[in-house]
């Protein structure tokens, strides 16, 4: 036998598994018109090509956002994956139904989840799924229990993962079986080699592979698993697979190869060949992910290790050894996702309270799948649905996606956490009394205050100037400070090499995409140094206008947002708030000047915030006060929004503005249908500017509306120890 392979000899060549995993998403909040695109040039075409290769078996999982929109736009797809189930081409996935990152939400919601999917699964398309796909692979050991007590047999997970186990490429070619507390989960290497090779390499590069896994031994599997959008969605790919061709070829491929190459499910597998033992993965996901999760100077860091090793000749042995972060750092890197994370957990508890007030009074527990058609049960399955929406991953960081920087898809997590917030306080007549709780809201080790009401809800940082880092505008389901802040992102040094224009004439993966798709971009890459939301205090030099102002971080001015205030909660009749205060050095032309800044912020039952502000001087002081708000708008396009000064004065949304003096401000949006009205109490100049970011997409760089800046101010000249005081009212009505 050796001396036939010396001679040059084919090795034996035994039979390989291949199971093909596709995963298709869109996220709650995405627009009507990516559903559309997505379904007509990947999901659907993709299909009927595989209805043509009846012998090639596939695993599908689709989430709960696209189901549904399926169910109400294209119901006969639905028909026609159910036909394949019936026919055994195809295993049915489910999952956690909202598609959540599951180690990032309460248990109780990430069973619930899963089981809603997996009842959903069974009752549209008549088999109950064994596997499941884990959202963005996110891992962590606990969640094998949480999985495998949901109902769940197995799971797909990258190589990455195994590796960073110490499990040995050899065998990467089998599932395992891993436990949390005694609870037992099987678990399947998801191959990188393979996702980089779908469907960017000709088919015969995939062929070569999967020979050389064949030419190791028998009861051998290769798992693909990945985004179905790849097939078609994603830039250059709709040609490249179907008009060029590849999918055809590659099923072909597939088919020609039977005799030594099987198409599989995860649910054949597993009933047919032994686990390979036990493993144990740390915390972690695909390694682009946890690239993505590092802080932007750590990112840059790990990148230059990465290449060192390239360089070297070091990466095939030590690579394995380089991992980078964990998702929760996402929560740490951008501050809008940790708040967005924490209303979540508020909104959650609220939903729990609701479930224990319903069992406590005798009624079944309610909202889990089948809820009894009546009272408070519904109330609460109506408020854990829009909960378990607000819970969808995708807003809540981000990588090569725009992912957190979109503002319709933040959005839309917050309407669904205030609609549950309505639901459960509709269900209690709430009464006419405004709340206020001191608690560590965002766990940051500082205190906030937290003001609730039933109209608006309004939760102030102490620790860091005062500013409202939330206001729920309830009725129209409204965070009108969920804006997005400017950070340092490590692709900002890629802009001046990026080209400008559309997708790119060849088909390459998205991770190497570099097209900017707007000009002046690399005028958005200014990190703020404070975040970007609302009453933030500013005392300023003298000639400082509306070019400073419009980059903060360019001009090195430095808001009273940084302060730490003293605060006290003040409650009284038909309403509630927070007395705040602060004393620190301010600069002027003479030298630094000690003043003394007290600030209120209240809410009243009738929903309307107040802020006021007294400013005292020890030393001569001439200077301008300003209070800065962002208001978060989906767009500044003046068919969807505008301003209106005083009641006459049109002011654009999109474009900025410096007004000599104005004493009502309103901010309308037709999208919500709601106006926001500020009121300065005296004639204030104001200066107005949209806040734009420069963040990567699946199809390039891209400059994305976040919301428009507001500051109204006032010009102070006061000598030692006088006094200025100021004031603002805030409410809203339907327009």
């Amino acid at each position: 036998m050796q001396d036939t392979l010396r001679r040059g000899a084919a090795p034996t060549l035994s039979s390989v598994t291949l199971i093909l995993c596709i995963h298709d998403h869109q996220p709650i909040g995405n627009l009507d018109g990516v559903f559309e695109h997505a379904y007509k040039f990947s999901y659907l075409p993709f299909l009927q090509r595989i209805e043509n290769y009846p012998g090639i078996k596939f695993v599908l999982h689709t989430t709960g956002p696209l189901l549904e929109w399926m169910e109400a736009n294209a119901p006969d797809y639905i028909e026609r994956v159910g036909a394949l189930a019936a026919r055994g081409q195809v295993e049915i996935l489910t999952g956690a139904f909202y598609e959540p990152i599951l180690p990032a939400i309460p248990e109780r919601d990430a069973k619930g989840q899963i089981e809603l999917s997996t009842d959903y699964i069974e009752r549209r398309f008549g088999v109950r799924p064994r596997g499941m796909w884990l959202a963005e692979r996110v891992w962590e050991p606990g969640i094998a229990r949480v999985i495998a007590e949901s109902g769940v047999e197995y799971v797909a997970l990258d190589d990455y993962e195994f590796r960073l186990a110490g499990v040995p490429d050899s065998d990467l070619t089998g599932h395992f079986m891993t436990e949390d507390h005694g609870v037992p989960l099987k678990l399947f290497p998801i191959s990188k080699r393979l996702r980089y090779l779908i469907p960017f390499a000709e088919p015969s590069e995939t062929l070569d592979h999967l020979r050389s896994i064949a030419e190791q031994g028998d009861d051998l599997v290769a798992v693909f698993g990945d985004d179905g959008e790849k097939f078609g969605v994603w830039p250059g790919t709709h040609k490249h697979v179907y008009e060029d061709g590849w999918l055809d070829r590659f099923l072909q491929a597939l088919d020609d190869s039977s005799d030594w190459l099987n198409t599989s499910t995860f649910a054949e597998f597993v009933d047919s060949v032994p686990s390979r033992g036990r493993a144990y993965l740390p915390s972690s996901s695909y390694p682009e992910m946890m690239e993505w999760a590092l802080p932007t100077t750590a990112r840059r860091e790990y990148e230059s290790f990465r290449e060192k090793l390239k360089q070297e000749g070091w990466e095939e042995r030590w690579g394995t050894f380089v991992s980078g972060g964990t998702w929760k750092g996402f929560l740490s890197k951008y501050g809008e996702a940790n708040h967005m994370l924490r209303k979540m957990y508020r909104v959650s508890n609220k939903v729990e309270n609701a479930v224990s007030g319903a069992l406590s009074n005798g009624r079944p527990r309610a909202g889990d799948q089948v809820v009894a058609d009546h009272g408070a049960d519904t109330v609460v399955a109506a408020a854990r649905e829009a909960l378990w929406k607000g819970q969808c991953n995708c807003a809540y960081w981000h990588g090569v996606f725009g992912g957190i920087y979109l503002p319709h898809l933040r959005s839309a997590i917050y309407q669904h956490l205030i609609r549950a917030e309505n639901i459960l306080d509709a269900g209690q007549e709430r009464g006419l009394e405004v709340n206020a709780e001191v608690i560590d809201h965002d766990l940051d080790g500082n205190q906030e205050v937290l003001l609730e009401s039933k109209d608006i809800n309004a939760y102030i940082h102490p620790s860091r100037g005062g500013m409202l880092f939330e206001l729920d505008l309830r009725r129209a389901e409204w965070n009108a400070l969920a804006t997005m802040s400017r950070y340092e992102e490590v692709y900002h040094n890629a802009l001046e090499n990026s080209s400008l224009g559309g997708n790119n004439a060849e088909t390459v993966s998205i991770h190497d995409a570099m097209v900017a798709k707007d000009a002046g971009l690399s005028e958005l890459i200014h990190p703020d140094t404070y975040p970007r939301v609302g009453a933030i205090d500013h005392i300023l030099p003298v000639g400082v206008g509306l070019n400073e102002m419009r980059d903060p971080a360019g001009s090195d001015l430095v808001p009273l947002g940084g302060e730490r205030y003293e605060f006290e909660v003040m409650r009284y009749e038909g309403g509630a708030g927070v007395g705040l205060a602060v004393r620190a050095d301010v600069p002027s032309e003479s030298g630094a000047v000690p003043i003394e800044l007290t600030k209120t912020v209240s809410l009243d039952i009738a929903g309307r915030l107040r802020v006021s502000w007294s400013l005292k001087a020890e030393s001569t002081l001439d200077a301008v006060f300003a209070s800065e708000w962002t208001l978060a708008l989906l767009t500044g396009h003046p068919d969807y929004a505008e301003l209106v000064c005083d009641g006459d004065c049109m002011i654009r949304a999109d474009s900025s503005h410096q007004l000599e003096s104005c004493r009502h401000l309103a901010v309308r949006d037709r999208i919500r249908r709601e106006v926001i009205r500020m009121d300065f109490g005296v004639e204030a100049g104001v200066w107005i500017h949209p806040l734009e970011t420069a963040s990567q997409s699946e199809s390039g760089f891209e400059r994305v509306y976040q919301g428009i800046t507001i500051l109204p101010h006032w010009r102070i000249s006061l000598a030692a120890g006088e006094t200025a005081t100021f004031e603002m009212t805030l409410e809203s009505e339907a327009l």
